[in-house]
């Protein structure tokens, strides 16, 4: 289980008592920072705790203490979203501040641990679960911000005219391509040759094969193959770590 130090004089001890005594999240960036001077082997041994670690201990505050991140499956090494929950005894989210939460956690070294209850696997997963709605809302949200730009929407809105009137199932293959790859997020360069393209009021055969030149020299193909698969990367959520509040 992560654990909060404080210095004492030359000692580092844990917090003592279980009076409500508020830390920000830099003082307890700070204290960790003076365990790993003071005592790397302890600092080392938290730092490699697995995940999913659980643990219970009496304190003034009786519930749970949830710690959830997701991050990419592809990029195991970057932090991804993370949260922390404090629980009351029915499970229900009473507080995701950290210094309150950090308060709730508190212990000294000589701390004894509980016996986990039988029920509590039921209510941590129940947090993990709403923290997977969570992920999959900002997920959406990021998506959402590859808006399109004035220019793009030009391209989009000529390419279905020029659709719905061709003729030609070849055409309206290669128009089905072009409107795919235009409607992603694109560099500096494309925008400015859309921008271009709106201003010269391009349309239909012209305009397919401006964007079928500049698809081939941006390697578009490619561009587009990697963002749908960054899209696609959904964040896994897990449990880092939980304790019991007895």
């Amino acid at each position: 289980m992560y654990a909060i130090y404080e210095k004492r004089g030359s000692q580092l001890n844990l917090f003592e008592d279980e009076k409500e005594e508020f830390i920000d999240l830099n003082e307890a960036e700070e204290i960790l920072r003076q365990l790993r001077k003071e005592n790397p082997v302890e600092y080392d041994r938290i730092a490699n705790l697995r995940d999913g670690i659980r643990a219970s201990k009496s304190s003034t505050h009786k519930g749970s203490f949830v710690f959830c991140e997701a991050s990419s499956p592809n990029q195991e090494h970057v932090k991804g979203y993370q949260q922390l929950f404090l629980l009351d005894e029915k499970g229900d989210i009473i507080s995701r501040d950290v210094s309150h939460i950090l308060s709730a956690i508190k212990c000294t070294p000589e701390t004894i641990g509980h016996i986990i209850p039988k029920d509590y696997n039921a209510a941590i997963m129940r947090v993990k679960r709403l923290f997977a709605e969570e992920v999959k809302h900002r997920q959406s949200e990021f998506k959402h911000t590859l808006s399109s730009t004035q220019a793009q929407r030009y391209i989009v809105r000529e390419l279905r005219i020029t659709f719905e009137v061709s003729g030609d199932d070849d055409e309206k293959a290669q128009i089905n391509i072009l409107e795919k790859a235009f409607r992603r997020s694109l560099s500096f360069a494309i925008n400015r040759e859309l921008n271009r393209i709106r201003r010269y009021g391009s349309t239909g055969k012209d305009l397919i094969k401006q964007l079928a030149d500049l698809y081939v020299q941006h390697n578009m193909r490619n561009q587009s193959d990697q963002q749908k698969i960054q899209l696609e990367d959904h964040p896994i959520p897990r449990i880092i770590c939980s304790e019991k509040l007895v």
